[in-house]
Order: C-alpha cells, then structure tokens, then sequence
C-alpha cells in the first residue's frame, strides 16, 4: 500500500523586523494513488490575530503528519516550520516533488508547482481557492506526487 500526506503551509512572509510564521496548514492524505483526506488548520499571527496559535491546534494537526512519509514541493519552508515547532519529533521520511522533477525533467524553465501542475495536466479544480492557499498548494502537490508515483508523467 502507497500512503503519503502532502502538506503546504502557508506564511506571513519575512517583512522588516517580523519573523516568518505559519497561518495556514494545508494536509492532503493519499492512500494507493488516490486522495482519501483533506484537512486544513489556520492559525492566529500578528497579522491573523482572530485564529488560535499554532501549539494550541497541535492535537488536530501531529496525528495526521506524525509517523507517515511527507510529501511538499520545495520541502525546506515545511520542514523548518515543523523542526522549529517540534524539534525532537522525527518528521518524515520526506519526498520533495520539486527535486523529483528536477531529477527527471533537467531541463524545464521552470519547476514551480503551478508551472509542473499545468504541464502535467494536474492543476487542482477546488472552487474558490487558487495558488498560495494552503489546502489547494497541498491539491497540487498531491496530485503531481501521484503521477510522479505512478510512472504517469
């Protein structure tokens, strides 16, 4: 059985002075080559005050992270975040769908997830949500990573 979680969190962003934090989680469980969870968090920053703080929403987020292979596109802004949140936790084992497709497609112009989503023909169809929303970067990267895991692309 092939399982993997792709994850996409979505930041504040460094601004003069500020530090990077996370505002949303987006967390797509796949299970055999199909999508079977979708799952997002949204948390409370300077700039998202009304959201509860990231450590508060742990209990709904580590169970379905913790213990299965993690998939992102560009794993480092994911990692850091998780590392930094948990750092004795071993997170992964992790697959980057980025240095997969560098890997396989050397020479593309470019290796954005929604360059690799349209080029592949894996753009997701979510209503109201485009790129750089958590849940729907989490979509994109899901479906890629399944086409890459099935020799479909």
């Amino acid at each position: 059985m092939m399982e993997f979680v792709a994850i996409d969190f979505e930041t504040t962003g460094y601004e003069a002075g500020s530090k990077n934090e996370p505002w949303q989680l987006g967390a797509v469980v796949v299970r055999d080559f199909e999508i079977v969870e979708m799952h997002e968090w949204f948390f409370g920053t300077d700039k998202t005050p009304d959201f509860e703080p990231i450590m508060d929403q742990w209990e709904r987020f580590y169970p379905v992270l913790a213990g299965r292979r993690l998939v992102a596109h560009n794993i480092a802004c994911e990692k850091t975040i998780l590392t930094r949140l948990a750092p004795l936790t071993k997170w992964g084992p992790w697959t980057d769908t980025l240095k997969l497709a560098k890997a396989s497609y050397p020479k593309l112009s470019d290796y954005s997830l929604g360059a690799l989503s349209t080029l592949f023909g894996c753009v997701p169809e979510m209503e109201g949500r485009t790129w750089h929303d958590g849940l729907y970067d989490a979509v994109a990267c899901a479906n890629l990573a399944i086409r890459f895991a099935s020799r479909r692309i």
